[in-house]
C-alpha cells in the first residue's frame, strides 16, 4: 500500500489563526491556542496482566489566547471580556483564518473566514489576567472552557461546492 508523499514547501498551512467571540477577533491578538482533551476510563483487570488499559472517555476543550491592551470602544479587548466574564455570559466562538480588509502592517478590518476549515462552538470565559511589565506594552491572557460539542466547518475552499458543517459535533 502506497502512503500519503508529504511536501513541506506545498502541504504545510501558511496561515494566522484568530480566536473571534461572538462576530470579533480578540483585538491585538498575538496567540490563540484551541486545545481538545479526552479522558481516559481505565478498564484495567486481572485478565490484562501486568498491563494497564483504558478507553476513550469523556472529551472538552479549551481556548486561548494572549494579546496587547487595547482600550478602543467596540474592540473585543480585556476589558469587554471582563464584563462579560462578570456578567457569566456564554459566548460563541470561531477558531479559524480571518479575512482582512483595509490590512496595512499595523492592522485592519478582520472577519470570519468560513472559505476554510475552521472550529466553533460555545463557551464560557474561565479566566483573564492583565501583565504589566516596566516599559513594555500591557498584555492579556485570556482562558475558555468549551460547553458542549466542538464543530468542525469544513469550508469551501477545501474543494466542495459549499459550506459543510458537521452534523453532530465531533466532541
Amino acid at each position: 500500500m502506497a502512503g500519503t508523499k508529504l511536501d513541506s514547501r506545498k502541504d504545510i498551512y501558511r496561515g494566522e489563526l484568530f480566536v473571534f467571540v461572538g462576530d470579533q477577533p480578540i483585538a491585538f491578538a498575538s496567540t490563540a491556542t484551541l486545545e481538545v482533551t479526552t479522558e481516559e476510563i481505565d478498564i484495567s483487570n486481572k485478565m490484562m496482566g501486568d498491563w494497564a488499559g483504558s478507553l476513550p472517555g469523556k472529551k472538552s476543550y479549551t481556548v486561548s489566547s494572549e494579546s496587547l491592551i487595547t482600550r478602543k470602544e467596540g474592540a473585543m479587548s480585556y476589558d469587554t471580556l471582563l464584563a462579560k466574564q462578570i456578567a457569566s455570559e456564554t459566548l460563541t466562538f470561531f477558531f479559524g483564518s480571518a479575512k482582512a480588509e483595509d490590512k496595512d502592517n499595523f492592522g485592519g478590518t478582520f472577519e470570519k473566514d468560513t472559505d476554510q476549515m475552521s472550529y466553533t462552538g460555545e463557551v464560557m470565559i474561565t479566566s483573564l489576567s492583565v501583565t504589566s511589565e516596566a516599559g513594555q506594552i500591557a498584555k492579556c491572557s485570556s482562558s475558555f472552557k468549551g460547553i458542549g460539542g466542538l464543530s468542525q466547518v469544513q469550508g469551501t475552499a477545501s474543494g466542495t461546492e459549499e459550506e459543510e458543517e458537521s452534523p453532530d459535533p465531533i466532541v
